[in-house]
Protein backbone atom coordinates (compact mmCIF):
# COMPACT_ATOMS: atom_id res chain seq x y z
CA UNK A 1 0.00 0.00 0.00
CA UNK A 2 1.71 3.39 -0.92
CA UNK A 3 1.43 6.43 1.13
CA UNK A 4 -0.77 9.24 0.26
CA UNK A 5 -0.27 11.78 -1.96
CA UNK A 6 0.33 14.74 0.38
CA UNK A 7 2.80 12.30 2.50
CA UNK A 8 4.71 11.80 -0.60
CA UNK A 9 5.02 15.35 -0.89
CA UNK A 10 6.14 16.19 2.58
CA UNK A 11 8.98 13.57 3.07
CA UNK A 12 10.43 14.27 -0.77
CA UNK A 13 12.63 16.22 0.89
CA UNK A 14 14.95 13.58 1.73
CA UNK A 15 15.51 12.01 -1.53
CA UNK A 16 18.90 12.90 -2.65
CA UNK A 17 20.44 10.68 -5.74
CA UNK A 18 21.98 12.47 -8.93
CA UNK A 19 19.23 14.38 -10.44
CA UNK A 20 18.38 12.84 -14.13
CA UNK A 21 16.05 15.63 -16.25
CA UNK A 22 12.81 16.30 -15.63
CA UNK A 23 11.84 14.33 -18.76
CA UNK A 24 13.82 10.81 -17.75
CA UNK A 25 11.94 11.40 -13.98
CA UNK A 26 8.20 11.83 -16.15
CA UNK A 27 9.34 8.65 -18.12
CA UNK A 28 10.08 6.56 -15.19
CA UNK A 29 7.04 8.01 -13.10
CA UNK A 30 5.08 6.74 -15.59
CA UNK A 31 6.15 3.03 -15.90
CA UNK A 32 6.89 3.28 -11.36
CA UNK A 33 3.79 4.95 -10.72
CA UNK A 34 2.06 3.37 -8.27
CA UNK A 35 4.25 1.03 -6.91
CA UNK A 36 7.70 3.35 -6.68
CA UNK A 37 7.56 7.09 -6.23
CA UNK A 38 11.53 7.73 -6.01
CA UNK A 39 11.17 9.69 -9.60
CA UNK A 40 7.54 11.50 -8.56
CA UNK A 41 9.15 13.11 -5.23
CA UNK A 42 12.30 14.27 -7.07
CA UNK A 43 10.17 16.18 -8.96
CA UNK A 44 8.23 17.44 -5.83
CA UNK A 45 11.92 18.50 -4.50
CA UNK A 46 12.79 20.07 -7.44
CA UNK A 47 9.68 22.23 -8.18
CA UNK A 48 8.22 22.50 -4.87
CA UNK A 49 9.42 26.04 -3.59
CA UNK A 50 8.81 27.51 -7.40
CA UNK A 51 5.07 26.47 -7.65
CA UNK A 52 4.68 27.58 -3.76
CA UNK A 53 6.23 31.19 -5.48
CA UNK A 54 3.59 31.26 -8.09
CA UNK A 55 0.62 30.27 -6.12
CA UNK A 56 1.51 32.86 -3.14
CA UNK A 57 2.15 35.54 -5.38
CA UNK A 58 -1.46 35.07 -6.96
CA UNK A 59 -3.94 34.09 -3.49
CA UNK A 60 -1.72 36.57 -1.05
CA UNK A 61 -1.88 34.07 1.40
CA UNK A 62 0.34 31.70 3.25
CA UNK A 63 -1.90 29.12 4.22
CA UNK A 64 -3.87 29.40 1.17
CA UNK A 65 -0.67 28.43 -0.78
CA UNK A 66 0.49 25.75 0.92
CA UNK A 67 -2.69 24.28 0.65
CA UNK A 68 -2.90 24.97 -3.27
CA UNK A 69 0.67 23.66 -3.54
CA UNK A 70 -0.26 19.80 -2.06
CA UNK A 71 -3.05 20.00 -4.39
CA UNK A 72 -0.95 20.93 -7.37
CA UNK A 73 1.50 17.84 -6.60
CA UNK A 74 -1.60 15.70 -6.42
CA UNK A 75 -2.93 16.80 -9.38
CA UNK A 76 0.58 16.03 -10.67
CA UNK A 77 0.89 12.52 -9.36
CA UNK A 78 -2.97 11.45 -10.44
CA UNK A 79 -2.25 12.75 -13.82
CA UNK A 80 1.50 12.63 -15.09
CA UNK A 81 0.99 9.26 -16.79
CA UNK A 82 -1.01 11.14 -19.13
CA UNK A 83 1.05 14.32 -19.87
CA UNK A 84 2.49 13.57 -23.13
CA UNK A 85 5.70 15.12 -22.74
CA UNK A 86 4.71 17.34 -26.25
CA UNK A 87 6.02 20.49 -23.71
CA UNK A 88 8.55 20.69 -21.08
CA UNK A 89 7.19 19.33 -17.37
CA UNK A 90 7.56 22.16 -16.22
CA UNK A 91 5.87 24.07 -18.87
CA UNK A 92 2.92 21.76 -17.82
CA UNK A 93 3.62 21.98 -13.91
CA UNK A 94 3.36 25.52 -13.75
CA UNK A 95 -0.27 25.55 -15.50
CA UNK A 96 -1.73 23.39 -13.23
CA UNK A 97 -0.11 25.78 -10.66
CA UNK A 98 -1.34 28.61 -12.51
CA UNK A 99 -4.99 27.57 -12.87
CA UNK A 100 -5.32 26.04 -9.26
CA UNK A 101 -4.29 29.66 -7.99
CA UNK A 102 -6.79 31.51 -10.33
CA UNK A 103 -9.35 28.69 -9.33
CA UNK A 104 -8.96 29.13 -5.28
CA UNK A 105 -9.56 33.29 -6.26
CA UNK A 106 -12.68 32.75 -8.57
CA UNK A 107 -13.73 30.52 -5.19
CA UNK A 108 -13.11 33.48 -2.48
CA UNK A 109 -14.82 36.09 -5.40
CA UNK A 110 -17.91 33.84 -5.28
CA UNK A 111 -17.83 32.98 -1.45
CA UNK A 112 -17.26 36.41 -0.50
CA UNK A 113 -18.77 38.83 -2.60
CA UNK A 114 -16.19 41.10 -3.55
CA UNK A 115 -14.35 42.55 -0.77
CA UNK A 116 -12.91 45.50 -1.97
CA UNK A 117 -11.30 47.36 0.79
CA UNK A 118 -12.81 45.76 3.69
CA UNK A 119 -9.89 45.69 6.20
CA UNK A 120 -10.29 50.26 5.66
CA UNK A 121 -13.69 49.84 6.25
CA UNK A 122 -13.67 47.61 9.19
CA UNK A 123 -10.25 48.92 10.62
CA UNK A 124 -9.53 45.42 11.67
CA UNK A 125 -5.83 44.01 11.29
CA UNK A 126 -4.93 41.42 9.07
CA UNK A 127 -1.59 39.06 9.54
CA UNK A 128 1.11 39.59 7.77
CA UNK A 129 1.13 37.26 4.32
CA UNK A 130 4.54 35.30 4.52
CA UNK A 131 6.15 34.34 1.70
CA UNK A 132 9.49 32.07 2.77
CA UNK A 133 10.76 31.29 -0.59
CA UNK A 134 10.83 35.04 -1.99
CA UNK A 135 11.13 38.35 0.12
CA UNK A 136 9.80 41.19 -2.05
CA UNK A 137 11.00 43.77 0.66
CA UNK A 138 14.07 44.42 1.30
CA UNK A 139 15.86 43.25 4.71
CA UNK A 140 16.59 46.93 5.59
CA UNK A 141 13.23 48.56 4.60
CA UNK A 142 11.12 50.28 7.40
CA UNK A 143 7.43 49.42 8.77
CA UNK A 144 6.21 52.53 6.32
CA UNK A 145 7.75 50.41 3.44
CA UNK A 146 6.81 47.04 4.38
CA UNK A 147 2.79 48.32 5.11
CA UNK A 148 3.05 50.00 1.50
CA UNK A 149 4.53 46.79 -0.06
CA UNK A 150 1.82 44.50 2.15
CA UNK A 151 -0.66 46.97 0.52
CA UNK A 152 0.25 46.16 -3.19
CA UNK A 153 -0.07 42.60 -2.62
CA UNK A 154 -3.66 42.52 -1.68
CA UNK A 155 -4.33 45.39 -4.21
CA UNK A 156 -2.32 42.78 -6.60
CA UNK A 157 -5.00 40.29 -5.22
CA UNK A 158 -8.39 42.28 -6.10
CA UNK A 159 -7.35 43.48 -9.32
CA UNK A 160 -6.02 39.90 -10.35
CA UNK A 161 -9.86 39.56 -9.11
CA UNK A 162 -11.78 41.11 -11.08
CA UNK A 163 -10.59 40.46 -14.18
CA UNK A 164 -11.46 37.97 -17.23
CA UNK A 165 -9.47 34.48 -16.17
CA UNK A 166 -7.46 34.54 -19.65
CA UNK A 167 -6.59 37.72 -18.60
CA UNK A 168 -5.32 37.24 -15.18
CA UNK A 169 -3.09 34.05 -16.51
CA UNK A 170 -1.28 35.58 -19.16
CA UNK A 171 -0.38 38.38 -16.58
CA UNK A 172 0.77 35.74 -14.02
CA UNK A 173 2.64 33.68 -16.69
CA UNK A 174 4.38 36.65 -18.21
CA UNK A 175 4.63 39.24 -15.29
CA UNK A 176 4.40 37.28 -12.32
CA UNK A 177 6.60 34.13 -13.42
CA UNK A 178 8.72 36.13 -16.02
CA UNK A 179 7.75 32.99 -18.58
CA UNK A 180 9.13 34.43 -22.06
CA UNK A 181 6.68 34.51 -25.14
CA UNK A 182 7.97 31.13 -26.52
CA UNK A 183 7.17 29.46 -23.29
CA UNK A 184 3.12 31.07 -22.89
CA UNK A 185 3.37 30.49 -26.63
CA UNK A 186 3.72 26.63 -26.38
CA UNK A 187 1.36 26.80 -23.18
CA UNK A 188 -1.55 27.98 -24.72
CA UNK A 189 -1.07 26.96 -28.03
CA UNK A 190 -1.31 30.40 -30.05
CA UNK A 191 1.36 32.03 -32.18
CA UNK A 192 3.32 34.47 -30.79
CA UNK A 193 1.54 37.21 -32.24
CA UNK A 194 -1.52 36.23 -30.96
CA UNK A 195 0.36 36.08 -27.38
CA UNK A 196 1.73 39.52 -27.12
CA UNK A 197 -1.89 40.97 -28.03
CA UNK A 198 -3.20 38.96 -25.56
CA UNK A 199 -0.85 40.30 -22.51
CA UNK A 200 -0.48 43.90 -23.99
CA UNK A 201 -4.71 44.15 -23.56
CA UNK A 202 -4.57 41.96 -20.40
CA UNK A 203 -1.60 44.84 -18.81
CA UNK A 204 -3.96 47.71 -20.26
CA UNK A 205 -7.38 46.05 -18.29
CA UNK A 206 -5.13 45.43 -15.12
CA UNK A 207 -3.97 49.13 -15.20
CA UNK A 208 -6.96 50.30 -15.62
CA UNK A 209 -8.67 48.21 -12.69
CA UNK A 210 -5.67 48.93 -10.49
CA UNK A 211 -5.92 52.45 -10.86
CA UNK A 212 -9.81 52.42 -9.48
CA UNK A 213 -9.03 50.09 -6.52
CA UNK A 214 -5.64 51.07 -5.41
CA UNK A 215 -4.59 54.77 -6.71
CA UNK A 216 -3.59 55.42 -3.03
CA UNK A 217 -1.25 52.11 -2.93
CA UNK A 218 0.04 52.72 -6.22
CA UNK A 219 1.23 56.18 -5.69
CA UNK A 220 2.46 55.56 -2.38
CA UNK A 221 4.86 52.38 -4.03
CA UNK A 222 6.20 54.43 -6.66
CA UNK A 223 6.85 57.33 -4.02
CA UNK A 224 8.48 55.49 -1.48
CA UNK A 225 9.87 52.78 -3.08
CA UNK A 226 10.91 54.32 -6.99
CA UNK A 227 9.72 51.03 -8.53
CA UNK A 228 7.22 50.81 -11.47
CA UNK A 229 3.56 49.87 -11.10
CA UNK A 230 3.13 46.02 -11.37
CA UNK A 231 2.21 44.43 -15.08
CA UNK A 232 3.33 47.30 -17.03
CA UNK A 233 5.21 46.92 -20.22
CA UNK A 234 8.56 45.48 -19.76
CA UNK A 235 11.73 47.50 -21.73
CA UNK A 236 12.20 44.36 -23.87
CA UNK A 237 8.44 44.52 -25.00
CA UNK A 238 8.07 48.21 -26.05
CA UNK A 239 8.83 47.24 -29.65
CA UNK A 240 7.42 43.51 -30.11
CA UNK A 241 3.87 44.06 -30.87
Amino acid sequence: MISSGKEMVSQSMAYTDPEPSDDVLVTRCKTELPHTTRSYEQLVQRHMNRVYHTVYRVVANQEDAEDITQDVFLKVYNHIKKFEQQAAFSTWLYRIATNSALDALDKRKRRRGNPIFVKAQTGEQQPECSDPTHSQTPVEAGPEERAVQKELRECINRVLKQLDREQAEVLVMRDLEDLSYDEISGILGAGLSAVKMRIHRARLAFQKVFLQLCGQAQLAFSVTTQHQIPFQQKKGDRHEL
